[in-house]
């Protein structure tokens, strides 16, 4: 199945992909979808034995860990299609919350999709097209002061 996204056709099937945060929720939702398209499934979660989806692959991947994004850059391979949609929610506060809550907002949305799709890049670039999803709350459009954290990330 191919789909139209900004001005070009990503072909789906036979594609390999990786879902984060994809053991439960709208991650869960996304692996199944690219599975029923006919793409080789990687579901990465920071406990694999939490993914109960038939027909994809769990690894372990904790986005906050410089060796965890390695070891699982290592442990997939030719990834062609990366969504990036693990995420944490603390309810911090910017001007009040506590700062490690708020570096784990960081941690993980900002330089953990980063640190992400940095670790894939080799993989992505071997394909002659290839695609990131990065997924976004509403939340990044707006700022609710309870959290701001949150929206910041």
């Amino acid at each position: 199945m191919k789909t139209y996204s900004e001005g070009y056709i990503i072909e789906i099937t036979g594609k390999t992909a990786l879902v984060t945060g994809a053991n439960r929720g709208l991650g869960r939702q996304l692996a199944a979808e690219l599975r029923d398209r006919g793409a080789r499934v990687y579901v990465a979660s920071r406990d694999p034995q939490a993914v109960d989806l038939a027909g994809v692959t769990p690894i372990a991947l904790d986005m906050t860990d410089p060796a965890s994004v390695a070891a699982a850059a290592r442990a997939a391979s030719g990834v062609a299609i990366l969504v990036n949609n693990a995420g944490s929610s603390t309810g911090a506060s910017l001007l009040t919350g506590d700062l490690a809550a708020i570096r784990l907002e960081m941690d993980t949305h900002f330089f953990g999709t980063l640190a992400v799709t940095r670790a894939f890049t080799p993989q992505l670039a071997a394909h002659g097209s290839s695609a990131v999803l990065n997924i976004l709350s509403v939340l990044s459009w707006l700022s609710v002061p309870r959290s701001g954290a949150y929206c910041a990330a």
